[in-house]
């Protein structure tokens, strides 16, 4: 999501920097990262996980090194089309395969191929809003690189594919930012008499974008006290914009006031 990655109004300002890494570079992605780093590592340090990025991020250290060696570029499409087309032919764990015949004691079975890594694809695209004319922000347009382009047999175009993921990609950023504002107004109206050092806003922004957490894991996420956090939680709920649930205690945005119906 970007609503978490949004940006904060003015007097929204948080206490909270988002969790420590302990590798300052992974790749060719350099700490601080975008905004839309941010999201996923406050996330898992709510969870109390961590992350081990060297493995897993090669595809998209790759595919980084691809797109940035087609930067500037005035036509972003052409430029996305050329570097997927330029994936499909030379990195080979980004082909997205069909079915294949398996013999298992002189028996043929058919299952689906490994999934490729698209993932990366559109981890590596959303990173470099410079693609699109844009400086660095801390929103993404996401999901610029499908799995079906990476599909070997496919029936549609690629141009066909882009204009269509890149147009959905635009309509969920504006969403989100819309419903991030929406958030943030109904945050500054509710809880503006709190004092500043109140975390019940960082909190809010918390489960408004990733949704329900317990009190716990919003401390963890935040770097805070248990006891604060459920300070901030009874504030929310005295603000009608959250509640604790029955049965699990999870704070959870009231619908109608939250960023989405979906909690």
């Amino acid at each position: 999501s970007n609503h978490a990655a949004a940006g904060a109004h003015p007097k929204m300002e948080a206490r909270h920097q988002p969790p420590d890494c302990p590798k300052p570079e992974v790749g060719n992605f350099t700490l601080p990262l975008p905004g839309i780093f941010t999201v996923p590592l406050t996330a898992l340090a709510a969870k109390g996980l961590t992350e081990r990025y060297t493995e897993a991020m090669e595809p998209a250290d790759r595919a980084l090194e691809r797109l940035d060696a087609l930067l500037p570029t005035s036509d972003p499409r052409a430029a996305l089309k050329g570097w997927i087309e330029a994936l499909r032919g030379e990195e080979n764990d980004f082909l997205e395969g069909g079915s294949e015949e398996v013999l298992i004691e002189g028996r043929v079975f058919y299952r689906f191929a490994q999934r490729g890594s698209a993932w990366a694809a559109s981890l590596a695209a959303a990173v470099r809003p410079h693609l699109f004319g844009m400086g660095t922000a801390p929103v993404a347009l996401a999901g610029l690189a499908p799995r079906e382009v990476f599909r070997e047999g496919r029936d549609r175009r690629t141009e066909t594919i882009l204009t269509e993921v890149l147009s959905l990609a635009a309509r969920d950023l504006a969403d989100d930012l819309a419903a991030a504002h929406q958030a943030l107004a109904m945050a500054n109206e509710r809880l503006a008499d709190l004092y500043a050092s109140s975390q019940a806003r960082a909190v809010w922004r918390l489960i408004a974008s990733l949704g329900p957490l317990t009190r716990a894991e919003a401390a963890r996420a935040l770097g805070v006290t248990r006891r604060t956090a459920s300070q901030a939680a009874a504030a929310l709920d005295g603000a009608g914009l959250a509640r604790l649930r029955e049965g699990d205690q999870v704070l959870v945005p009231i619908v109608g006031a939250a960023t989405s119906a979906r909690w």
